[in-house]
Formats: structure tokens, sequence, C-alpha cells
């Protein structure tokens, strides 16, 4: 299987054209996006009729199948891309995938996009019979000690020149969020006067990535990051976030996996429940897994924390709530509720089975 990386794939369809099929898989949004960019932007001139499809829970494999791929509306080529926010089409996406690879239509480019790319997706059979026919575009995350690197090059893009310690900085605050420095680095080549950017011009022009938002918060809970968790709400609360609006994102956190524990127990249908928290479809697989992996002991300790939380904020009731917070995000992030047990004693009592919930 032939991998090309983000920055050489240009190069790639210059050199080859587009192949039949591309696969674009990796967890960096910004490499992401670059990567089907560059495949647009070189069949722009074509008169193609481009299709996106988001798998779903009721998606229709049909539309792969041989009888619709030659029913392009004028009969031109097709650009088709398929997205997979799990990276598992499941049984019937499997054969439908296996299928198509076999039968591809002359007039489609087959272009599937996923998330991180793991063994089990690269041994399996649909993997296998679409790599056969296109290579694998890798859009991974740098490594830590890759990103300077990285964030230099990035910034020539829009001229900008980076002083000696920037591109460092930049990797402490942007690590895993590269559309967020994409972002930033387009802001500057219009501030900047000279293109040169410094310490002194990130001191008093730089929106840390970070801070954009509480729901960054939510994000890293969601990965599982604790550390990252931590270093999220150490720079809310250095804005002066309120911290009754991060508490109620914690809050609607648990509520969340609690209600879904509940109906994955009952075999009850979730959709209505996503809707009711404006959860995403490909964010759903994420919360469904986090439900099971979590212990009931752990979402009800969460939730004990969040009332231990709000009686030391309204009513003064002589815990930290920033050391309360700090420990329902390992919780919350580590599914550990007897490990917080012992380490909350010395604050106060331990985390008991408690289904009352106060609402902020």
């Amino acid at each position: 299987m032939q991998t090309i990386y983000p920055e050489k794939l240009e190069h790639y369809l210059q050199q080859n054209g587009v192949p039949s099929v591309l696969l674009v898989f990796g967890d960096d949004l910004l490499l992401r996006n670059d990567a089907l960019s560059s495949i647009r932007k070189y069949l722009s001139s074509d008169d193609l009729e481009r299709i996106h499809w988001l798998q779903s829970k009721d998606f229709d494999w049909q539309q792969l199948s041989s009888g619709e791929q030659s029913m392009s509306l004028f009969g031109n080529k097709r650009l088709l891309e398929l997205e997979l926010p799990d990276n598992k089409p499941g049984r019937d996406g499997s054969a439908a995938l296996t299928e198509y690879a076999q039968n591809q239509s002359e007039n489609d480019i087959f272009v599937v996009i996923g998330d991180r790319l793991k063994k089990e997706t690269q041994n399996s059979r649909w993997f296998k019979a679409l790599a056969e026919r296109g290579p694998l575009v890798r859009t991974q995350s740098p490594d830590k000690s890759q990103l300077p690197a990285f964030i230099h090059q990035r910034a020539q893009r829009y001229q900008l020149t980076l002083a000696t310690g920037v591109p460092e900085k930049l990797s402490d605050w942007f690590e895993g969020n590269l559309l967020a420095l994409d972002q930033e680095l387009s802001k500057w080549q219009l501030l900047s006067n000279d293109g040169i950017i410094t310490e002194e011009f990130l001191q008093t022009s730089i929106d840390d990535v970070s801070r954009f938002s509480v729901f960054a918060l939510q994000e890293s809970i969601q990965q599982q990051d604790y550390e990252g968790a931590l270093h999220r709400l150490n720079r809310l609360l250095d804005e002066e976030n309120d911290f009754h609006r991060l508490i109620w994102i914690l809050q609607r956190e648990v509520q969340l996996l609690s209600a879904l524990q509940k109906a994955q127990q009952t075999q009850a249908d979730t959709n209505a429940l996503f809707r009711q928290f404006m959860i995403w479809p490909n964010q759903q697989p994420g919360y469904h897994k986090r439900a099971s992996q979590l212990s009931q002991k752990t979402v009800l300790g969460a939730q004990r924390l969040i009332e231990r939380i709000e009686a030391a904020l309204k009513l003064d009731s002589g815990e930290s709530p920033l050391i309360l917070t700090t420990h329902l995000l390992s919780l919350l992030c580590c599914n550990n509720a007897d490990a917080i047990n012992q380490t909350l004693s010395v604050f106060s009592h331990g985390i008991e089975p408690n289904e009352q919930f106060i609402h902020l």
C-alpha cells in the first residue's frame, strides 16, 4: 500500500493525476481538510459532479452499488466523498465497499475519509480492497518533536517569519489543534506590519487556542486526556470565565453519560437523547463508548462531585471549587472512583452513590 503525506500530495497529483481511489485517514482536521482541498482543486477544471456522504446509522449503502454508480445526473465524471466518522462501516458497509472496489465505474473518483487509522482497519477486507486501487493519504497530527518545524513551514504559507523561540512556544499552545493554529497565522498575516512574529508580538495579540471556548474542555474529557483537560481548565480560569458556566459544561457531560447508561441498560433509543443534548452524529459513537466504559459508580460519583462544587460556589461549604473540579476531571478521564474517594477524604466526605442531582 502506497502512503502519501499531506505535504507531498500536490506533487503526487501533478506527477500521477488523481487515482480512482484515495484513502484520507488521520486525526488532524487541518491536514485532512488540506488533503481534500488539494484533491478538489486539482479536479476543479474538470466537468465533475461532486457528492459528499457522511455515514450514519441509517446510511444507504446501495448508493455505492453498480446500478447507482452509472446514474450521474448529467453523465459526467463524479467525485464521491464518503466520510466514516468511526472508521467502522459495519457488515453491510464492508460488503458494499468491497464490492464497489471490484466494480468501480471508470467515471468515478472515490475518496474515503476517516479518523486515526488503526491496524484492525488496515487489515479489514474492505480497506485492503480499496487500497489496491489507490494510495493512503495519512493526515496524522505531527509528534510534539516535529511540531516546531511544521509550524515554521506553515507560517511560510502566509509569508510570515517566526523569530527564535516562537515555533516552540506555539507548539505548546497549539498541540492537538492545528486548525486553530492555522486560523491564528491567517490573522497575523493581516496584523503584522513586517511579517515577523516575535514573542513580543505574541504577548500582545495571541489568542491561546486553549481559551477559545469552554467546549475545548469538553473535547479533552471526551478524549480522556486528563492533562489536556487540566491545561484548558487553567487557561479558561486565567481568562476569568464564569466558574458557573464551566460547571454547567461538566454537569451537562455527566447528565448525558448517566442518561446513556440507563438507555443502554434498557436498550432504549438514544436518538432523542442526542437531539436533546445537541450532539452531532460524528460525536455519538464516542459518547456510546464512554458510557459503556465508565462504571456506574464513577458516574454517580461525578454527580455527587457536581453537587459539592455547587455547594462550594453558592453556599460557601468550605471546600475548594477548583480542587473539587480537578478531581471531577480526573474521575471523568480516568474512571477510578475508588482512588478519587481516598483522595477526597482529605477535604470532606467521600463520594457516595446518590441519584439526586442539583441543577445549576
